[in-house]
Parts: structure tokens; sequence; C-alpha cells
């Protein structure tokens, strides 16, 4: 009731709304404690803190936490890298500050944090783990960074815990396999479409995809798709929302949420998150290599593959398409970060290799697709194969007629 109050007084009405949605909900658990009541309280207190979050996201405080929060996770992970063969690169810092993107990421910590000019220039620019700690530290300090760092923390255990009661709902009346489990999250998450799928259907078009994938010779991919238990509960781990019913997209702006979504969860980040380019490089730096996106494209292939060909109601035909169109964009997004993967993996050995890769992979997941500097190899790559582009590999491999423009 005190947060109710409290929103239902301040001049964010969308607040209002989900606080008051929020004490409607909790009232329901109170009188008919149930799974279903439960994720409702977890899913509107999550999305009120994340509205809540954005709301004070330009604050000073905030804008100094999130900055000094990204430049801590990137220093301490160039101070030991385990990039390539683990080699220690000892002008990796000095290489990645002189990219473009970088230089104005240091800038607006320096502005944010109050910093002389020479500290602003010589420390700031060798990543020194040191003193991101104490900018870290300072950044808790404040009221609004003390907020953030706390709400990241609720937040992740609001969606751990969505996840166990949908998975209660789940294993209420049976003992579903990964790939139940699967069919069902993609049912929920795609219901005007697909209301219902069997296990079997999804274990079926695994292994033919796993067919075309060899036949492409895309023997990453191809592998993926050995196990169709090991294929579902990857997906479900990595690309699947905590609560799947919850996150249904209806517009434009609900499949970007989805994506966006479904690559911070893979980097290791909450699901309801929008990642900086810097956190990009945090997870990638922290793992000493690049993800493995072929995982991610035989997933994207995979929901395009059941999506189509499904019976719905004509007047749904537009969002249909926006599906379609999103799964597309979604798949080429993916195979671009494989072909990225596949091109600079030999680079990795080399310091400006690594700043070359990142300057790309932080283009690549803010919308830059095709990256110019792929097309020699991405022309090569499908030549070999006897694909024209794309669009063609795509048709091909899902067994499309077309894709959708």
């Amino acid at each position: 009731m005190e947060l109710n109050s409290i929103f239902a007084e301040g001049s964010d009405r969308t607040l209002a709304l989900f606080a008051s949605e929020l004490y409607g909900a909790a009232l329901d658990l109170i009188d008919s404690p149930s799974p279903a009541s439960m994720a409702s309280v977890l899913s509107w207190f999550l999305h009120l803190l994340h509205r809540y979050r954005e709301n004070v996201r330009q604050e000073p405080g905030c804008v100094f936490w999130r900055l000094a929060a990204q430049y801590s996770d990137v220093a301490a992970n160039l101070s030991q890298p385990a990039p390539a063969e683990n080699q220690s690169f000892e002008h990796l810092p000095q290489m990645l500050a002189s990219l473009p993107w970088v230089t104005d990421f240091l800038l607006r910590l320096a502005r944010a944090a109050d910093l002389a000019p020479g500290q602003q220039q010589d420390q700031l620019a060798s990543f020194s783990p040191m003193l991101g700690r104490r900018l870290l530290r300072r950044a808790e300090r404040t009221r609004d960074g003390a907020f953030l760092n706390q709400s990241l923390r609720i937040q992740r255990g609001l969606e751990n815990r969505l996840r166990q009661v949908w998975l209660l709902v789940q294993f209420r009346d049976a003992d579903p396999s990964a790939v139940d489990l699967y069919a069902s999250a993609h049912c929920s998450l795609f219901p005007a479409f697909q209301p219902s799928l069997s296990s079997a259907r999804v274990e079926q078009e695994i292994y033919r995809l796993e067919s075309s994938a060899q036949a492409f010779e895309l023997p990453q991919v191809a592998e993926c798709f050995e196990s169709p238990e090991w294929m579902a509960h990857y997906a479900l781990l990595h690309f699947m929302p905590p609560d799947p019913p919850m996150w249904a997209p209806q517009a434009t702006e609900q499949y970007d949420r989805l994506l966006h979504g479904r690559v911070a969860r893979w980097y290791t980040y909450p699901f309801l998150y929008k990642l900086a380019p810097m956190e990009f490089v945090a997870t990638v730096l922290r793992l000493g290599r690049p993800l493995f996106y072929e995982r991610a494209v035989a997933h994207a292939l995979l929901e395009y593959v059941l999506l189509q060909p499904v019976a719905f109601d004509p007047s749904r035909l537009g969002h249909y398409l926006d599906t379609v169109r999103g799964m597309d964009f979604q798949f080429q997004m993916f195979f671009e970060g494989f072909l990225l993967r596949q091109a600079y993996y030999p680079r990795l050995k080399e310091p400006r290799g690594w700043c070359e890769y990142l300057d790309a992979l932080q283009r690549l997941h803010r919308g830059e697709v095709p990256l110019p500097e792929l097309h020699p190899f991405r022309r090569e790559f499908l030549r070999a194969r006897g694909l024209s582009g794309m669009e063609e590999l795509l048709c091909r491999l899902s067994g499309a007629q077309s894709s959708l423009q």
C-alpha cells in the first residue's frame, strides 16, 4: 500500500499504474495464493522497478554509477586478460581507449566523476583496476548509485523467481522434458500463431535443421542440433524470457525489447535490460573469447522455422508479418555475429585484432547489419556454398519459400 500511495502522488502515470497493479496483484496473492498470482506480483514489481530506474537514469548519481560500473568491469578484466592464448597485451588498454566511442565514454566518465584533465587522460585511458574500484565505491556512496546497484541485484532475484514459478506450473501435473518445456515456452511467447506445439514437431525440425546445416557446410551450427534436449535446454536458459506469457510481443517496440533481452541474458545480464557498448566488451574480456554465435544462430533458425507455416486469423496478418520480420532480423544479426567471430578469431593473437573485433561487435548490436568490413569475407563465405546472399541462406536453411522484407 505504501508504494501505491507514493507513486499515485507522482507525475508519472505509468509508474502510478504499475504501482496500482502491483498492489492489486498483492491482494490477489493474499486472497488466492497460486503460481499465477505469485507470477503477477513478481512481474508487476519487476516492471515497476525497471520503469523507475529508467525515470532516474539521467540523474547525475545514476549516470556516474553506470559509467563507473562499466569502467570497473572492463578494467578488472583487462588487467588479467584471457584472450587468444592467454597473452598479456601490454598496449591493449591504450589501444582500446583510442577507439572514438571509448574515448567518448571516458570523457563522459571524467565529467561524471569530476576528474581533473590530467587524471582524465592518463589514468582513465590506462583502465587501471584500482582506479575503477575507487570510482565505483564513490558512485555507490551516492543515493542514486546505491539505488541502481541494489536494483540490479533485486532484478536478478525477481527474474530468477519468475523462472522458478513458471517451471513450477509446467511440472505441476507432469514431468516434462527440456523439449516439452521449450515447446510450451514458444507457444506462450507466440500464442496468436502457435497456441499448441508438440515436442515431436520440435524434435523433427531440429533434426531436419541439423541435416540442412550440414548440407550447407555449417558444422558449428549443425552440432547445435545434434541433441534436441541440449538445444531446448540452451534456448530456455539463454533466450527465453523469465515468464514467456508476459513477454508475448504485439508491436515493433516489444520485438525490440525481446531481442535486447535475449542478447542481455546471453551476455550474462538480466533479461529486462539493454546492454551498453562497454558491457559487451566486459563480457567478452571476462570470458576471454567471443561468444559462440552459432548457438544463437541455431535458436534463431529453429524459432523462424517453427513460426512457418502456421494458421491464424486473417485480421492478424500485420502482426504475423511483424513477427516474421523480427525473426528474420534476429537470424541476420546473429549470423553476422557468427561471421564476425569466424573472420576475427585468427586475429585475436594480436591486440589490434581484439580492438577491431570489439569495435565491430558493439556496432553490430547497435543495429549495423550487415557490417561493411565483413563484406569480402561474407561474399566469399556465401559464394563457396553456392549462395547469393543472406536472404537465400535463410530460405534454403529453413525450407521457406522466401523471407519477408
